[in-house]
């Protein structure tokens, strides 16, 4: 994924060239700002009760009573869209929109009332079979160029055969008809996930989710999913969208508020290295709370799951401890890897040389790597404790 770093290099380069490390440093400030201030926004719609807010609720990862949670009434239909977040992360807004229903309804009408532009993607969401108000609004959505995905819900109560291909094209038989132009089983089949509210971790739904995440566009609205989403993320596309950024962070520590850092030729920012790592284990749920969680999933204790943690900063996280492993990578002195050899003729304009960005990038290149790795052997244990291994 590029997340438009041809750009970004020379946008620096230029900066650099003309006002020097001063305007670099504005510059720097302001693209992660930008990256962090994207919000992209989600539709979740259907027929009446099948299950729209506890769709939110759970992608949200919302309990019971907690602020934001979307109200769950058999009662209460939303008359226009209602936006979801989490409190104090505003970066992906799920929106419950009013159900789609009656014998006058126009697809094209309704997406104009809930400003279709707005969505990066639409699940749509059916407790039983899919009525031609859906197809209907499927077929616009193609036809418009917007991401959906049809959502069978409450499949627990329905798992007989979820997976085989008689269930599935019973569920979609709507989509066979002749009235949707841009419509067709195949299509429809590769947009289909069946899913549980209270299951999670079973079922599909992380796959629609992850297929939200995936197929979302432009980078930066991916990448923003990726992060406010992390717990539902698949793991090594979260890394890679989190390493197209690493050398901007590196580009921080050099220029921004840099302090001497003991037996260190350059200066660097340890703390928002510190930071930025510590950022890394709360996105791979490496940090205690979520270790707690998931060990109350398995019924076990929490130091059942972080026994699995190999990396020393995945254990315990200093800023003393970054120094020391920024220190070790500037002592072995390796050059940076291939996805980064485009930013070596920059990194060689900043204070301390391309030592000391090229050092930085190695140290977060290889800490992201390792906590991926962590979050794995974290999830075979919780596969392996359940299957009574």
């Amino acid at each position: 994924m590029d997340l438009e770093i041809a750009g970004i290099i020379g946008r620096f380069s230029d900066a650099m060239s003309r006002g020097g490390i001063s305007e670099v440093a504005s510059l720097v400030k302001a693209e992660r700002s930008r990256v962090e201030s994207v919000t992209v926004h989600v539709a979740v719609t259907g027929t009446p009760r099948v299950g729209k807010s506890a769709f939110i609720n759970s992608v949200m990862g919302f309990k019971g009573g907690e602020d934001g949670t979307a109200p769950i009434s058999p009662a209460q239909q939303v008359a226009k869209p209602a936006p979801y977040s989490r409190p104090g992360n505003p970066s992906s807004v799920f929106w419950e929109l009013p159900s789609i229903r009656g014998s006058n309804f126009s697809s094209g009408d309704y997406l104009k009332a809930v400003e279709v532009d707005k969505y990066v993607g639409f699940f749509i969401l059916s407790s039983t079979w899919f009525t031609q108000e859906a197809a209907a609004l499927a077929s616009e959505l193609r036809r418009v160029g917007k991401q959906f995905y049809l959502i069978r819900t409450k499949i627990d109560m329905d798992t007989l055969g979820y997976r085989e291909k008689d269930f599935i094209e019973d569920v979609l038989h709507v989509f066979t008809t002749d009235y949707f132009d841009n419509l067709d089983i195949e299509y429809a089949t590769a947009r289909f996930f069946c899913v549980s509210s209270h299951h999670v971790d079973r079922f599909d739904f992380l796959k629609c989710i992850q297929a939200l995440q995936r197929n979302s566009s432009p980078p930066l609205q991916k990448h923003a999913l990726l992060l406010s989403l992390h717990y539902l993320a698949n793991k090594m596309e979260l890394r890679d969208s989190m390493r197209e950024f690493i050398p901007v962070s590196a580009v921080y520590s050099c220029i921004i508020d840099p302090v001497p850092v003991e037996q260190l030729p350059y200066q660097a920012n340890v703390h928002f290295l510190y930071k930025e790592i510590r950022l890394y284990r709360v996105l791979f749920e490496l940090d205690h709370p979520a270790l707690s969680k998931k060990a109350k999933l398995i019924r076990q204790p929490t130091f059942v799951l972080s026994d699995e943690i190999q990396t020393m900063m995945g254990r315990a996280l200093t800023e003393k401890g970054v120094s020391e492993e920024l220190l070790k990578w500037t002592e072995i002195n390796v050059s940076v890897s291939h996805s980064y050899v485009k930013w070596v003729p920059f990194l060689k304009t900043l204070p301390g040389g391309k030592l000391s960005g090229a050092s930085t990038i190695r140290l977060l290149d290889t800490i992201l790597e390792k906590f991926m790795d962590d979050a794995y052997r974290i999830q075979r244990k919780m596969e392996a404790v359940l299957k009574g291994e």
